[in-house]
């Protein structure tokens, strides 16, 4: 059997106490480590997307109990994927795997990866595409969920200006579902974001409660950027001084004022990117 062999030409059996899981539950709490770009994948979803993306995998431990003997088909072929491509495979207990995650019920897999760096030269425009600036958000959970909702509606890149949370976290990493590592996530003062922006023809859009034109209504042709502010501040101020800046309403129909933002960004995203694609 391949993972058979894998595990035992390239596993090293590890203790509840060892060096390594202490670095792999610090990592995986948010602590800090020596490599700033190091993030934790708790479970082997992550296994094909990383191998498929040639993202450099530094540690895999996984449960020595459950595997090779009481793991599925699938979840044998992706661990052997991923022992092929790491620097380091680690075998651990179910106690050890516990001692990493902070859910209840800890997974079967944990894997270390490098996030990958990425500039504005980098990035690939095309005449008509999405992105979405990320402006001082907080939640973690909540910059993967729009990551996620991005890559979904079509976008081809994110930029976080203003940062307030690491795009290593584990929580944003898991909520993203990949897209965190999947496509490239710039990070970039906000004055020379803007300037890029507009150099590059990209019109910005911002959710307003003030403004009068619904998002269904704005011309989704050509480069868009849509602006997601700080979950309870909203977007900076800086934003709608801006020449390239459109003001848009989500039009409520119940007694609240306005939608999370990540529900707001998905919704303004998703549609433009299905009315770009019917240009296509």
């Amino acid at each position: 059997m391949i993972l058979s062999k894998l595990i035992a030409d390239k596993a090293t059996i590890l203790g509840v106490a060892s060096e390594e899981i202490k670095e792999a539950r610090d990592l995986y709490a948010g602590r800090k480590v020596g490599n700033s770009r190091l993030f934790v994948c708790e479970g082997l979803w992550a296994a094909d997307k990383l191998v498929e993306k040639g993202i450099p995998v530094r540690r895999v431990f996984f449960d020595n109990t459950y595997f090779p003997e009481r793991a599925s088909e699938k979840e044998q072929k992706q661990l052997a994927g991923i022992l092929q491509v790491c620097s380091e495979a680690y075998s651990i207990s179910p106690k050890a795997c516990s001692k990493i995650s902070d859910r209840d019920g800890a997974d079967i897999c944990f894997i270390v990866a490098e996030m990958p760096s990425y500039t504005l030269d980098d990035i690939p425009l095309s005449d008509n595409m999405i992105t979405i600036i990320l402006d001082g958000q907080e939640q973690p959970g909540n910059v993967g969920a729009i990551l996620r909702s991005l890559d979904g509606a079509g976008g081809t890149f994110a930029i976080m200006t203003n940062r307030r949370v690491r795009l290593t976290h584990s929580r944003l990493i898991r909520s993203s579902l990949g897209a965190a590592f999947m496509m490239p996530v710039v990070e970039v003062p906000m004055e020379e974001l803007a300037a890029w922006l507009l150099e590059k023809g990209f019109r910005l859009v911002l959710t307003d409660l003030t403004a009068t034109k619904s998002y269904c209504d704005i011309d989704h042709k050509g480069r868009i950027a849509i602006v997601a502010g700080n979950e309870y501040l909203g977007i900076s101020d800086y934003w709608r001084h801006l020449p390239n800046a459109e003001p848009i309403i989500i039009p409520m129909l119940g007694s609240v004022e306005s939608l999370n933002v990540g529900f707001a960004s998905t919704l303004v995203a998703y549609d433009i990117g299905l009315k770009q694609k019917n240009l296509k």
